[in-house]
Order: structure tokens, then C-alpha cells, then sequence
């Protein structure tokens, strides 16, 4: 039913408590696919620890990267639906049950998010989602479930030029494509406050090409224009692509005074 996704690089000391947050899941009908992406310290020894024949492990023979292994990953699963989990977070014991319980009975729901711990909130509903996911990655990843089919059908991929923010350009062009996003209310990870990031590229370096993008979508001939443009400037560029409902859009457009 699940495929359970996990790049991991250079964290073996974090690895266990990953790994066992999912394997004390209560759902029980996963697959754990675990990618090395190419770790020089003791990954493999640490992994070889674990018996659990839900276990499928991978590694790059040099490191590709975080979008090239996300692919890589993807490309392996054979489940319904594909949780991500990151080498260094905790999944909480009922995460997969919850989301996979929403999915099965929001059919139109094609990814769903779950709260981090600690962290701001992502709204319940696709509209809130889509109004934040187009100005910064409010939805988050090693937090969500999605379904399969959906991104074998329209052929969704990690850029791979990406060093970094690889996970926003994905659920834009997930969005983009027509999905429909939701979060459940409860917590369903934790966070290490004491990981850091493998890349060493600044915030708005990592998110350059995303807005790029985003403003690409909107205004094709001109990507700035997007950016530059008022509220109400914005809105009806939005108005145009149909990624949130009509009468949201009508709600917004009337607040800004628009009309």
C-alpha cells in the first residue's frame, strides 16, 4: 500500500532513530525503500543491522545528489501511495495510518501533509495551501504522502539541476498539473533542531529559480510581471490557471477590493 522513501548521506548517527520511527509504525503494509546516496562513513553498517523484510536497501556508488536520489527513489517504489522521510526527522507511531486513512477516503486529494512538530501550521484545504504554496514552500516534504499514479501519469520529476529547494518546484509542478493538496490536523513528525543541511547556498539563492518558475507559469512572456503586479494584479493572473476555486478566488478579489 505505502512506499516509504528515505535518502540518507552522511547521517549515520542520526539513521537509527529514522529508521525505527517507521518500523513502529502502526500500519503495517509498507514497503521502506532506504537510498545511500553515496555516504563515505558507516551507512551500509548501520542499515545492515536491520532485518526487517519491508527493508529495501539502495545505494549510489558516488554521491548524485538530492534530486537524482529523490528520483532514483521514486522510481523504485511499487506502493499506492509514497511517504517521504528524511535520514534525520522522527515519524510519529500513527503518521502513515492518518494519511493513508485520509487519502483512501479523499479520493480527490492527491497529496496530503501532516504537521511537524513545533513548526507553523499548514492549512487544512487546498486553497489556503495553493495561496502559500505560490510564494514559498508552506507544505514541506519529508511530512507528506502522495499518490503514485498521479506523478507516473504526468511524468513528474525532481529537477535534477536543483541543489536545493528540489521539493517546492516538485509540488508546483504537481500543482500545476492539477493536484489537489490537504493536511491533516495532528502532529506526524519531529524535527532534529540539530541537523544542518548538507548544501551551503543562502535562502534566496535555493529559491531564485523556483520563483522563476512560478512567475514563468503565470506570465509566460514576461516572468517578472507576476512578482511586480499588485494584489489585484496577481489575483487575476491566478484567475486565469484555475488552481484554486472559484469562489475563494471571488472571496480574495473582493477583500482587495478589486472589483
Amino acid at each position: 500500500m505505502v512506499s516509504v522513501v528515505m535518502l540518507t548521506y552522511k547521517r549515520a548517527d542520526m539513521l537509527p532513530q529514522a529508521i525505527e520511527s517507521i518500523l513502529a509504525q502502526t500500519y503495517k503494509d509498507f514497503e521502506f525503500i532506504i537510498l545511500n546516496d553515496g555516504s563515505p562513513d558507516n551507512t551500509d553498517e548501520v542499515i545492515a543491522k536491520y532485518k526487517d523484510p519491508r527493508i529495501r536497501y539502495y545505494k549510489n556508488a558516488e554521491n548524485k545528489g538530492i534530486a537524482f536520489s529523490r528520483n532514483r527513489a521514486a522510481s523504485l517504489a511499487r506502493g499506492k501511495y509514497i511517504m517521504i522521510m528524511d535520514d534525520d526527522d522522527t515519524s510519529l507511531p500513527e503518521r502513515m495510518q492518518k494519511q493513508v486513512e485520509y487519502l483512501e477516503t479523499h479520493p480527490e486529494t492527491t497529496a496530503v501533509a501532516g504537521q511537524i512538530t513545533a513548526l507553523p501550521r499548514i492549512p487544512a484545504s487546498h486553497n489556503d495551501i495553493v495561496a502559500g504554496l505560490i510564494q514559498y514552500n508552506n507544505f514541506g516534504n519529508a511530512n507528506i504522502m502522495y499518490r503514485r499514479n498521479f506523478a507516473v501519469k504526468n511524468n513528474l520529476r525532481y529537477n535534477e539541476r536543483l541543489q536545493a529547494s528540489e521539493d517546492w518546484e516538485f509540488w508546483l509542478k504537481m500543482l500545476f498539473a492539477g493536484a489537489k493538496f490537504a493536511a491533516v490536523p495532528e502532529d506526524v513528525l519531529l524535527r532534529n533542531s540539530a541537523s544542518k543541511k548538507h548544501y551551503g547556498m543562502s535562502y534566496e539563492d535555493a529559491n531564485a529559480p523556483i520563483r522563476q518558475m512560478v512567475g514563468s507559469y503565470f506570465s509566460p512572456t514576461d516572468p517578472v510581471a507576476f512578482y511586480a503586479a499588485n494584489a489585484c494584479g496577481k489575483l487575476n493572473l491566478i484567475a486565469s490557471k484555475h488552481i484554486v476555486s472559484e469562489d475563494y478566488l471571488q472571496a480574495l478579489l473582493q477583500a482587495n477590493n478589486c472589483f
